[in-house]
């Protein structure tokens, strides 16, 4: 049986992880409706730069709560992910190897995301369209994204964790 710390954690962080997949949805439902209403825009030659604007942004939250989400679901394509397959039980180092490369590149595109998105509140930046939506909002994406995929990847590894717990009969 795992430990009960391991099982909260665990639970805890799948939480986050779906949560990426309802954001990531919802991204794509509003990209599909900003890209049909830019087209009508377009052909009633109304001006539409502030709908690309906003297909952009929403792209952007698309592509990294996406990626959380397929990190969550163990979903992403690697070398690593591959060979843990092959390697069976006695995979565990490489899982450890894995989780620590990605969790650190996730923890510093986070940090960096993060710079990105307090400059571009201080320098007050906007896009150049009727509207000026304000670019740390498409900028905030990059460390929530990277935060989301971070635990997803936790939660991956703290599942792999808590079936290694499990006696060998409960498998």
């Amino acid at each position: 049986m795992p430990h009960p710390i391991l099982s909260g954690a665990t639970a805890a962080t799948g939480w986050v992880g779906r949560a990426a997949g309802v954001v990531a949805g919802i991204a794509t439902l509003i990209l599909a409706a900003a890209v049909l209403l830019g087209i009508a825009l377009r052909a009633l030659s109304i001006d539409n730069t502030w709908a690309y604007d906003l297909d952009h942004f929403t792209l952007v939250w698309l592509a990294f709560v996406g990626a959380a989400y397929t990190g969550y679901k163990a979903a992403h394509v690697t070398a690593g992910i591959s060979l843990e397959h092959v390697l069976g039980r006695g995979a565990i180092l490489l899982v450890i190897v894995r989780f620590i490369l990605v969790a650190g590149f996730l923890a510093v595109f986070a940090w960096a995301g993060y710079q990105q998105v307090q400059d571009s509140w201080l320098f007050n930046e906007k896009t150049l369209d009727a509207i000026q939506w304000p670019m740390w909002a498409a900028k905030l994406s990059l460390p929530v994204g990277a935060l989301a995929w971070l635990v997803g990847e936790l939660h991956q590894f703290l599942t792999v964790l808590a079936d290694r717990a499990k006696p060998a009969s409960a498998k």
